[in-house]
C-alpha cells in the first residue's frame, strides 16, 4: 500500500483514519474527555471554536474585503529569506495558518514546496480550488489529541493541502514537529489574547527544529476602526508571545500600497501599517 506525498509525515491516511474512528467508537464519551488536559482547552472544540463564528459568517456572506487577489508583496520580497536552502529537490513543508483562500498557497505550490493551509470555512476552501482551477480530493485525518477527525482537501499529487478545522486545536501526529516554514499573513492579529495563547501552543507543537517563520501583523489606532478584527499588534506584544522560543528580527513597518483593502474592511480611511518579523529558533 503506497504512501501519500504530504507536507508532513507520510502515512496511509485512509487506514489511519479507520483506526482512529474504530478506537474512538470503542471508548465512552467520558473516557475520551478524560484524555484532555485539565489546565487548557486546546482539545475542547466547543470552547475553542467560539471565535470561528465571526469568520464563518463573513465567509458565508463573502464579506472578505481584506482578501488580496495577487501574491502578497511581503512574501515576494522576503521569499528568499524564508525559503533559504530550499528548492524543488529539497522542498520545504510550509504552513499557512487561518489561510482563507489566499493565493499564497498557490505560490508555494508552484515553487515546488509541500503546502498545508488550515482553514475553518467551507466557502474559503471551495473558492480557492475553484478560482485557481485546481482539482480537489478530500480525505479524513485525525486532527486533535483526542482523535477528532478533520477533512483534508488536497490536489491529486497531495502537495497542496488545506485542512478544514480550527487551527487553535490542531494536534496531530501527522503534522506535529514537521513544519519547516510558516507564512502568517495576519492570522495572529485576528484573534483575541486568549486565542493567541492557544495559537502559540499549537504552533510550538507543529514546528520542526530548524524552522523559519515570516509573521505579518498590523499596527493602527484601534479606536478608529469600525470592525472588531483585525487587532493591532505592537512590537512588545509580538516579542512577549514569540520571544521565549524565537529569535526575532524586525524587517520592516510601512503603509502598504493595498492599504485601501484594510480601510474598506475597517470602515475608516486611517493609516494601517504592515509590520513584518522574521523568526528562527532561539538558541
Amino acid at each position: 500500500m503506497s504512501s501519500l506525498t504530504l507536507p508532513f509525515k507520510t502515512t496511509d491516511l485512509n487506514q489511519l483514519s479507520r483506526d482512529v474512528v474504530s478506537n474512538n467508537n470503542n471508548k465512552s464519551n467520558d473516557s475520551i474527555a478524560d484524555e484532555r488536559s485539565p489546565t487548557t482547552y486546546h482539545d475542547d472544540e466547543e470552547e475553542a471554536d467560539k471565535y470561528l463564528n465571526i469568520w464563518k459568517n463573513l465567509w458565508s456572506k463573502r464579506d472578505t474585503a481584506w482578501h488580496l487577489d495577487s501574491f502578497h508583496p511581503i512574501l515576494l520580497r522576503y521569499q528568499d529569506k524564508l525559503l533559504e536552502g530550499r528548492s524543488t529537490d529539497n522542498p520545504a513543508r510550509v504552513l499557512l495558518p487561518l489561510c482563507g483562500k489566499s493565493n499564497d498557497l498557490k505560490f508555494f505550490y508552484q515553487e515546488g514546496h509541500h503546502v498545508l493551509g488550515v482553514e475553518c470555512a467551507d466557502e474559503a476552501i471551495y473558492d480557492f480550488f475553484n478560482l485557481n482551477g485546481l482539482n480537489k480530493e478530500t480525505s479524513k485525518v485525525p486532527a486533535t489529541k483526542s482523535g477528532k477527525i478533520a477533512k483534508l482537501h488536497s490536489t491529486p499529487d497531495r502537495k497542496l493541502n488545506i485542512m478544514q478545522k480550527n487551527f487553535l486545536t490542531l494536534d496531530s501526529k501527522l503534522v506535529n514537529g514537521t513544519i519547516d516554514c510558516v507564512w502568517d499573513r495576519g492570522a495572529f492579529g485576528t484573534i483575541t489574547e486568549e486565542e493567541q495563547n492557544l495559537y502559540i501552543q499549537t504552533i510550538r507543537r507543529l514546528l520542526a527544529p530548524n524552522f523559519k517563520y515570516l509573521l505579518l501583523v498590523l499596527e493602527f489606532d484601534q479606536s478608529k476602526s469600525c470592525d472588531p478584527v483585525p487587532m493591532p499588534q505592537p512590537e512588545h506584544k509580538v516579542r512577549s508571545y514569540f520571544g521565549s522560543f524565537c529569535h526575532i528580527e524586525k524587517l520592516e513597518s510601512r503603509v502598504p500600497n493595498h492599504v485601501n483593502l484594510y480601510q474598506r474592511h475597517m470602515g475608516n480611511p486611517m493609516d494601517v501599517r504592515e509590520t513584518v518579523y522574521f523568526m528562527t529558533p532561539k538558541k
